[in-house]
């Protein structure tokens, strides 16, 4: 049969007008529209005539491209009863298992214990002397944990002693009208160590050849290379060495102090011979210390290397975050005047942080198309979940400042509020409710529980049978959202949740709001929660209150007198693992620092 053919020119006839499919859509949409206010007002205005039944029904129709927005959760009129204005409630958050004043003294208490326990384990002659003189510990090397036997962990890991130092930084040289000499001294002294470990050969390479060396995980506390055999190299170390020695650089700076000013008091406090190092301003840190931690990234931010838990080989969100990271405090600090510039350098720290951007965001795999949460070593996936505690560790670890960290020179992407992080913290909560049953008494309640490292972790503490919930785990969920509160607030930002079908976006809000679910099969919606709204400051308080319920989670597993392992018995609930853990202690002493500044922040809106 031909094909029929028709040419219309001039004015198109009524018929022909009607017949158009463009006519026939707009057409049908007013008509909708229409009805669509009419059963809207006569629903509100009839409940149980069968109005509000047809208002849903109109109301339904127009839900994929719908955005709500609510204001007070307590006061919501108006909206038909089953759409998501009506039916959206904030769960009710058990923020605790003792009252609210109790729980804020075992807070402050166990922050006097955990401070006193990290500090105990660095060696440093004016803070402990029994590290350095009895038991040989090198002057500036943290301790991974006290424990000799069963497990050992008397070692100085890299990892492990940077993160332990930057938290020193953080909460403990954190007021300039209360600066610690003796602390901003002990920190000076694990950089001259740094010093020391970056230039010593060890089973990973050499420092003299091509950095390889700088890629060790740990080494003997007297500063001699740990030579038995151990998953190396791990990449994540020289970044994290770098970030806490450009942390401790910017805090001198915005308190006006120089590290040459440092230097000099300390030596008027302790004596002119008391903090010999090879360093004696920024600049020198720099050139001497800093510049190999930030070639060695650069050199090697597309290889292989064992994860943070020394157990597997790949390409690792946590490594790749954190070395992103480094580069971009580097650059930074060439650009503010606080280090001589260096265009060399800086052009190739741009083109390298350009590139490593790209691959984080897009081409490495950590976001999948068909996982609605990061992938933390993508050529693993398969065999594993991709879920990691570790990814979470990597985003608090990398968006850590008091302030805006939206500024260009800084910013990295996985802030705490990407829903392909918080849908970490969803999954691990969900997954590890059931999979611990030192979690159980909680399936019931909307609380924080328990966290370990991922779902298939068989290392408990000394060696494998079942993975256990960690301290610095639990710690970590809380210290996340305690930042997601921080973030709107600092920005003045609505909160706005896009709700989709498949949960990409929303998942981890199922855990704060009831009744959150996409308003149409296989459509989108959006909720908005205007910033500065009785709704957001509701909002943000429900979220506060979840965070508390991690630490007291944590509260209800430290020992009497207030001590921290690695994990906790994931039946039992009591300590397990390494005793007296540096990282535990200090990932809950950062905690506090960000429960303290959203406290501060949501009294001011009560």
């Amino acid at each position: 049969m031909d094909k029929i053919q028709t040419t219309y020119t001039g004015r198109r006839s009524r018929s022909q007008w009607v017949r158009s499919p463009w006519t026939l859509t707009i057409v049908s949409l007013a008509i909708i529209w229409f009805f669509h206010d009419a059963f809207v007002s006569f629903g509100a205005a009839n409940v149980g005539s069968g109005g509000e039944a047809a208002a849903v029904a109109i109301w339904d129709f127009f839900r994929s491209a719908e955005t709500v927005t609510v204001v007070d959760f307590n006061k919501r009129t108006g909206a038909p009863a089953g759409s998501l204005q009506r039916r959206l409630r904030l769960r009710e958050i058990t923020p605790g298992t003792i009252s609210r004043g109790d729980f804020g003294k075992w807070v402050q208490e166990e922050a006097t214990i955990s401070k006193e326990r990290l500090l105990a384990n660095i060696a440093d002659e004016n803070l402990n002397n029994n590290l350095h003189s009895a038991l040989g510990v090198v002057e500036g090397a943290p301790l991974a944990s006290p424990s000799r036997v069963r497990p050992n962990y008397f070692y100085q890991w890299v990892r492990d002693g940077a993160i332990t130092i930057n938290t020193i930084t953080n909460t403990l040289l954190d007021q300039p009208e209360d600066f610690n000499i003796t602390l901003a001294g002990t920190v000076i002294k694990y950089l001259k160590n740094v010093y020391v470990l970056q230039r010593l050969d060890n089973p990973s390479g050499r420092f003299d050849e091509d950095l390889s060396g700088l890629g060790e995980p740990k080494f003997m506390v007297d500063n001699t290379a740990f030579n038995s055999p151990w998953g190396r190299p791990q990449n994540d170390g020289p970044a994290l060495r770098a970030m806490t020695t450009m942390n401790f650089l910017q805090r001198l700076n915005s308190q006006g102090m120089t590290l040459e000013y440092v230097l000099k008091r300390y030596r008027l406090e302790y004596g002119e011979e008391s903090l010999e190092v090879p360093f004696q301003n920024e600049q020198e840190l720099f050139d001497k210390v800093l510049y190999y931690d930030l070639m060695f990234i650069i050199k090697n931010w597309e290889k292989e290397g064992f994860d943070l838990w020394e157990e597997i080989v790949g390409i690792h969100f946590f490594t790749a975050l954190c070395q992103l990271k480094a580069l971009k405090m580097a650059e930074y600090l060439l650009t503010k005047g606080l280090l001589n510039p260096d265009e060399a350098l800086l052009a190739i720290l741009r083109e390298t942080i350009g590139r490593m951007t790209t691959y984080i965001s897009q081409d490495g795999g950590f976001i999948n198309p068909h996982i609605n949460f990061v992938v933390s070593t993508p050529r693993l996936l398969g065999q594993r979940s991709g879920l990691d505690i570790g990814t979470l560790i990597g985003s608090i670890l990398t968006h850590d400042e008091l302030g805006s960290d939206d500024v260009p020179a800084v910013a990295i992407p996985f802030n705490v509020d990407h829903p392909a992080i918080l849908n970490v913290l969803y999954e691990l909560t969900t997954r590890m409710l059931t999979l611990y049953p030192i979690n159980h008494d909680r399936v019931n309640l909307n609380m924080g529980v328990g966290l370990g490292r991922y779902p298939e972790d068989v290392y408990n503490g000394y060696d494998t049978s079942e993975g256990n919930p960690w301290f610095l785990a639990t710690s970590t969920a809380a210290e996340l959202l305690y930042k997601l509160i921080y973030r709107h607030h600092i920005g003045a930002r609505d909160l706005v949740v896009v709700l989709d079908g498949d949960n990409w976006q929303s998942a981890f809000w199922d855990l704060i709001f009831d009744g959150l679910h996409p308003t149409s099969k296989g459509g989108s919606s959006t909720l908005v929660i205007p910033f500065g709204s009785q709704a957001f400051n509701q909002t943000m308080r429900a979220i506060f209150n979840y965070a508390d319920s991690f630490l007291d989670k944590i509260r209800l597993h430290v020992s009497n007198d207030g001590e921290m392992s690695e994990q906790f018995n994931k039946y039992t609930g009591f300590l397990e693992g390494a005793r007296d853990l540096s990282w535990s202690y200090g990932s809950f002493l950062n905690t506090l620092r960000w429960r303290s500044t959203t406290h501060q922040l949501l009294a001011l809106q009560d």
